[in-house]
């Protein structure tokens, strides 16, 4: 090719001519359809031949030829909780292996407002990650629906995770430890994945006369965290022990603490939820109830998959694990 002869991209003719077969082969080869209707040794050089080349399948004419966008979105409350991005890695892996592109659209900010506007380009289905399917109404209306993180409603299959048995580890573990003054740090968003936590925190010690607990409702922020915990445990009968719904909350009790010259660890215990990248990070590192993000994200691209082409599921709850570090310890004697 000379310097002013312009950029020609390779074409499945010029896939099919190099690899002498025909052009309908090349097309049920590189759109998965060959399986059983073409020769494995034929299906790998063709496969090997359009690699060698640099063949791209043009997803814009197979979208267009086949009627769909090629679109799923993903409705998040918010874009500030890193979790939501570990849910979008989990999905937008497995839409890639459909030729399924994934948006990101927050619903609402923190306060409860969104400065967004509804999306209006054609979708191929929704996947709402912790809000109701309610929610989402205006945005999946005609569309596949799949809820992560939440509720199922009639008709509408939802992937969850075993959130209120991570619950439980964390607060058998600070049990086995010796705390009978615990705290939970809930988050102060309706929201059924927090309403879940809180039912098994409150199940947990219901039975328990000999531990007293405290309920502390709070927004995501790390200060209003902190502003709030100061009180509590700079009080004479604090708690020695603290569950968080999220890591994020969790720093600021650490900040709290640490203000109040206690020892994360040591005067106090601190769980957190997520298993954030930065639970391992801070100082000391902090105990939190891994929850399997990428996989809920992943199963809820599956599902949505499945629906598209007629098929339901209606899968049990992921697994959560404890995953210990410095945060927690021995009860003190307080």
């Amino acid at each position: 090719m000379s310097d002013t002869e312009p950029f020609r991209a390779v074409t499945a003719t010029d896939v099919a001519r190099v690899a002498g077969v025909s052009q309908s082969t090349v097309s049920l080869v590189l759109n998965g359809k060959g399986r059983g209707r073409i020769s494995d040794k034929t299906v790998r050089r063709v496969t090997e031949t359009a690699q060698r080349m640099g063949y791209r399948i043009n997803q814009s004419a197979r979208h267009l030829r086949l009627g769909a966008s090629g679109t799923v979105l993903l409705a998040v409350p918010t874009l500030t909780n890193n979790a939501f991005a570990a849910v979008h890695a989990g999905a937008a892996r497995r839409g890639a292996e459909h030729g399924l592109g994934l948006v990101v659209f927050p619903l609402s900010a923190e306060d409860g407002t969104s400065p967004f506007s509804a999306p209006q380009q054609a979708l191929d289905g929704v996947i709402a990650c912790s809000m109701p399917a309610k929610t989402v109404a205006d945005v999946s209306a005609g569309v596949p629906l799949v809820v992560l993180d939440d509720a199922p409603a009639p008709g509408i299959p939802a992937v969850t995770m075993d959130v209120s048995g991570g619950m439980a580890l964390a607060l058998n573990r600070l049990l086995d430890l010796g705390h009978r003054h615990i705290a939970h740090v809930r988050a102060d968003r309706p929201a059924w994945t927090f309403e879940q936590r809180a039912r098994a925190f409150d199940l947990g010690v219901r039975t328990r006369p000999d531990v007293m607990t405290q309920r502390i409702p709070c927004p995501f922020a790390p200060s209003m965290v902190r502003e709030r915990m100061m009180p509590v445990l700079s009080a004479p009968d604090r708690p020695t022990a603290v569950v968080c719904d999220d890591d994020n909350m969790a720093t600021g009790v650490y900040s709290a603490a640490m203000s109040l010259g206690l020892t994360i660890g040591t005067d106090l215990s601190v769980i957190g939820f997520n298993d954030a990248p930065a639970a391992s990070q801070v100082t000391p590192g902090l105990t939190s109830v891994r929850l399997p993000l990428e996989d809920l994200g992943d199963q809820g691209m599956r599902m949505l998959v499945g629906l598209r082409g007629g098929v339901t599921a209606d899968p049990d709850p992921l697994p959560v694990a404890l995953v210990e570090r410095g945060s927690t310890g021995p009860a003190p004697q307080v």
